[in-house]
Order: C-alpha cells, then sequence, then structure tokens
C-alpha cells in the first residue's frame, strides 16, 4: 500500500499543496532547516520596519520567543522534519501515507465486525485507495494521521460494547484520542461523543456500570499522556499554543447560524462549492437517488434501482466533466457510505460507530472554522465520520445485488480518482505560478490575499514577499518596502484595476497571471 502511496505521489507537484495550511507547514520545515533548528520558526525579514507583524506575509504567523511561527500541529513537524532533512517535501510523504494506512486498518476493524470478514479487506483497499483518504494521503497535512488515530479509537470502543475486554482497549483508544487531539481541534468532538457514547451503550444495554466507570477513567488516563506531553513539547521549542488553538475554536462555535447551515450542506453534500441552495439541490439529489437505489434493491426490485443508481451516478459525473476541482460534500465524495445510512448494522459495536459518526458531525460543524467548507475535500473537519460511513458502507452493500454494490464502490474510486487528478493539477498551477513570482524582477512583492503567500511553501523563503489585505495596507506594505533600502515592489491583486496612487511611488505596468483557472495581476511600481 505505501508503495502504491509513493506511485501516485509522483502525479503531484512538490511544489503546491492541497490547501494553505500544508503550505505553511512546508514553508516552516524549510526555515527549520536553513537554520538547522528544531524549533518551528519562519523569521520574518521586515520585522524591523513592521515589529507588530501586520504585514507578515504567513497570514497567522505570531511572535513566540522572539521569532515569527506559524505552527497549527507541532508533532506533525517534528516528525516530518527529519524526513524532510533527508529527502524533501516528497519523503516527508511517508507521515501521511502511513496515517492513510492506519486509517484504512481501522475502517476494515468496523467493517468485520459489521458483517465479517468477507467485508474487511474490500473496506481496507477501497479506503486506502478509492475514498477521500487517498486524497490527504498525498498532501502533508495532518488529516490522515488524525483520522487514523479518530477512527481507530473508535474501532477500539466498538470492541469494548461487543465485550471486549476494558483494561486494554480503553486506555488505548484515549491515547489515540489524545494524539489526535494534538494534531485535530475536532478530535475533542470525537472524543466527547466516542467515550460518552461507549459509555452510555454499556450502562443501557448490559447495566454495567463498573465496566462504563473503568471505560471513562481508562480513557481520560489514555488521553491525558499524549496531550500533556505535547505540552511539554510546545513549552520545549515554542510554537502556537495548541490549548489556545482549541479555546479559540469553542469560543467561535454557533456565530452566525445561517452560514453555519449553509455550511453543513455544503459539508455533508456538495458535488461543488458554491450557494448551499445550489448544493441541496444538486448535491441532495444525487443523496437520495443513491439512497432510493439501495432501499429499492434491499426490497428486491431489482429493475428500478440500477436506473435510480444510474440517475445519481450522472449528476456526479457531469459534475466531473465540467473540470476538476474540489468535491466539498463527504456523501458526494464517498457515496458508498450512503448505504450504511440506509441498511443499519445490527451487531453492536458496527452501531456504536455509526451512532458515533452521525452524532459527532453536527457538532462539528457547529464549531468548524467559517468560511473554509467550500475550498475543501470530502468535508475535511468531519472526514473521521466519513471514513466511518465507507467502512460500515462496505459491509452494508454485501447485502445489496451485485450491480449496485459494484456501482456504488465505483463512483466512490471515481470521484476519489477526479480528487486525485485534481491535486495533480492544482499543484502543478500553484508551484508554475510561483516559480515565476520568484523570478520577477521586483524587490518585494505584496500581496492582496491573506493566504496567498502560505500556497507557496517554501517558495516563502525564495524572496521578499508582505501582506496587505485591506486598502490602507498597501501604502504602509510600501512604505516598508521604502525603509528597508528597496526601490521597486508589485502589487498582487484580483483586480486589473491598480491600488490608488501610492505616494512617491510610480506606476510602471501591469502584468497579468493566472493559478488554477484563476486571474490575477501584478501591478509594478518604482520610487
Amino acid at each position: 500500500m505505501l508503495a502504491g502511496y509513493v506511485a501516485l505521489s509522483f502525479t503531484t507537484d512538490p511544489g503546491g499543496y492541497l490547501g494553505t495550511d500544508t503550505g505553511a507547514k512546508v514553508a516552516t520545515l524549510d526555515v527549520m532547516e536553513q537554520r538547522g533548528t528544531a524549533k518551528p520558526v519562519l523569521g520574518y525579514w521586515a520585522e524591523d520596519f513592521d515589529p507588530t507583524g501586520s504585514l507578515h506575509p504567513i497570514y497567522d504567523a505570531v511572535a513566540v520567543d522572539g521569532d515569527w511561527v506559524h505552527v497549527t500541529t507541532l508533532p506533525m513537524l517534528e516528525a516530518g522534519r527529519p524526513l524532510w532533512n533527508l529527502g524533501g517535501y516528497r519523503l516527508a510523504l511517508v507521515l501521511p501515507m502511513l496515517g492513510a494506512i492506519g486509517a484504512a486498518f481501522a475502517g476494515r476493524s468496523l467493517a468485520r465486525r459489521a458483517v465479517g470478514d468477507r467485508a474487511g479487506w474490500q473496506a481496507f483497499w477501497l479506503i486506502a485507495l478509492g475514498s477521500p483518504i487517498t486524497v490527504y494521503a498525498l498532501d502533508f497535512w495532518e488529516h490522515a494521521p488524525g483520522v487514523a488515530c479518530l477512527v481507530g479509537a473508535v474501532a477500539l470502543l466498538a470492541g469494548v460494547v461487543d465485550g471486549s475486554p476494558v483494561a486494554a482497549r480503553a486506555p488505548a483508544a484515549g491515547a489515540l484520542l489524545g494524539l489526535g487531539a494534538t494534531m485535530r481541534t475536532e478530535s475533542f468532538v470525537y472524543a466527547l461523543v466516542a467515550v460518552g457514547g461507549c459509555v452510555g451503550m454499556l450502562v443501557l444495554q448490559d447495566r454495567s456500570v463498573g465496566r462504563a466507570v473503568r471505560v471513562g477513567a481508562g480513557a481520560v488516563a489514555g488521553f491525558a499522556g499524549p496531550w500533556l506531553a505535547n505540552a511539554a513539547l510546545e513549552r520545549a521549542l515554542g510554537g502556537n499554543s495548541r490549548a489556545d488553538r482549541v479555546s479559540s475554536t469553542a469560543g467561535g462555535a454557533f456565530g452566525d447560524l445561517g452560514q453555519r447551515a449553509g455550511e453543513a450542506v455544503t459539508t455533508l453534500l456538495a458535488l461543488r462549492p458554491g450557494p448551499a441552495s445550489t448544493a441541496l439541490l444538486v448535491g441532495g439529489l444525487a443523496a437520495l437517488l443513491g439512497a432510493g437505489a439501495v432501499v429499492l434493491d434491499r426490497r428486491g426490485d431489482r429493475r428500478r434501482a440500477p436506473v435510480l443508481l444510474a440517475a445519481s451516478a450522472a449528476l456526479q459525473l457531469l459534475t466531473v466533466a465540467g473540470g476538476l476541482g474540489f468535491v466539498p460534500g463527504m456523501l458526494a465524495a464517498a457515496p458508498i457510505g450512503l448505504a450504511a445510512l440506509v441498511i443499519l448494522p445490527v451487531p453492536p459495536g458496527a452501531r456504536y460507530a455509526l451512532g458515533v459518526a452521525v452524532a459527532a458531525f453536527p457538532i462539528v460543524v457547529a464549531f468548524q472554522y467559517l468560511g473554509g467548507a467550500g475550498p475543501q475535500w470530502a468535508g475535511r473537519y468531519a472526514l473521521s465520520s466519513c471514513i466511518i460511513l465507507v467502512a460500515l458502507g462496505v459491509a452494508a452493500v454485501q447485502q445489496v445485488g451485485r450491480p449496485i454494490r459494484i456501482g456504488l464502490l465505483a463512483l466512490t474510486v471515481l470521484v476519489s480518482a477526479s480528487g486525485v487528478l485534481w491535486l495533480g493539477e492544482r499543484s502543478r498551477s500553484v508551484d508554475d505560478l510561483f516559480d515565476r513570482l520568484v523570478e520577477r524582477p521586483e524587490d518585494v512583492i505584496v500581496v492582496r490575499n491573506g493566504f496567498f503567500v502560505r500556497e507557496g511553501g517554501d517558495a516563502y523563503s525564495d524572496r521578499l514577499w508582505l501582506r496587505a489585505v485591506a486598502d490602507a495596507d498597501v501604502p504602509r506594505a510600501a512604505e516598508v518596502v521604502r525603509a528597508s533600502g528597496h526601490r521597486t515592489f508589485a502589487v498582487l491583486d484580483e483586480t486589473s484595476t491598480a491600488p490608488a496612487r501610492i505616494e512617491g511611488a510610480a506606476l510602471v505596468g501591469t502584468t497579468r497571471t493566472s493559478v488554477v483557472g484563476i486571474a490575477l495581476y501584478l501591478h509594478s511600481y518604482r520610487f
């Protein structure tokens, strides 16, 4: 499986990524290697002229211990650093690849628990090579390792629900949840739902209060180990506090309920980024047709069921035919998950896992970062729910006719393949743009999009950048350029109209460029 991932990774460009968080990690790894340090530092060339860092090119970079850092997960950086130093980005990808393999094994365990061995390996290969986790295996993001931890914990606790001993499983599940929490903020939601659900089922199902208490205590003790170790690592090496990040996310919960409702629809159903109404209409119709096909087939209607599935597939194919791009909805990216929602598993452990996937989803979208639902693959904040549904979906389709089973499997693989192709196209386009920007003759490039430089990864250290999102920031950035002794700069914007007059600077010309089909304009100035 690892060899397969390595082969797939060569369809992508190491200079472009699935999202800006990956680019920020790569920028940090590059600077760490240049400085020969284990501290996650970025530096800032214009610090003397912008001491508050309001124009720092990496959005969300903060001053820590006399340097500038942007760290969403310290363990991922520290584990990836020796790999990066030895073999660059491609070798560092071993971490997400191993995470994806771990997620596939966890899914195999759930599928076996649902219907037995016959579905286990099928679930493993589908999750590994034909599900949303395949896309995340090819990008240096912490999603794949995080999902491996969370789904692995659910698989362990599902065994407890089915009667396995608590002694080893509960602390191990807690440790996985704690490790996941050092990488993914939504881990706290899954920890609460997974442990609470297990305890509740033990009390209601078996009246096993003693076992329930041992599960809770063991899970909490297991969780504390990785979490406290990460806190110690943060104190030793510096970096953004994971606890602060979690509290910040919690503080923004339930804000702008209208937007959250729209993004919930996008995260669940959308075939393409766009208005929630469109996502609900097109993605909802595709899901309804797919679910209807499973229901009709289950009832023995082998004539109309394939028609409904074909209609659902047609909507998916028409979307893909419109051009490669993000598929934000987790059920749109993994249609086989619908089967798990229609054909409910019988064994208690499998029902428990399904309950965790479903119960965690609305809580995750209530807390998730607003504005990020569209430009993502398969609802990345609720990716653990998606992979649980895929595993149980594989188990569920063992009970339907061959045409429906093969159709759902093939459709899931097709959408995931389009994701791999999209990552390849996107990474090449981003890398090509940054290569051109690095070679520009201007001394400094001022970008108007706050996240733009984070896309460039190690291009961050290849030239001088500034970030000026607000109109008032542009003249401030120009003043930093002049005060630092430079005489030329370019403003990169999405509009062809040059910024308002900048005192002392003359507009030399405007150059049009593009990235992933989006037009960009470089307005060049000279003092």
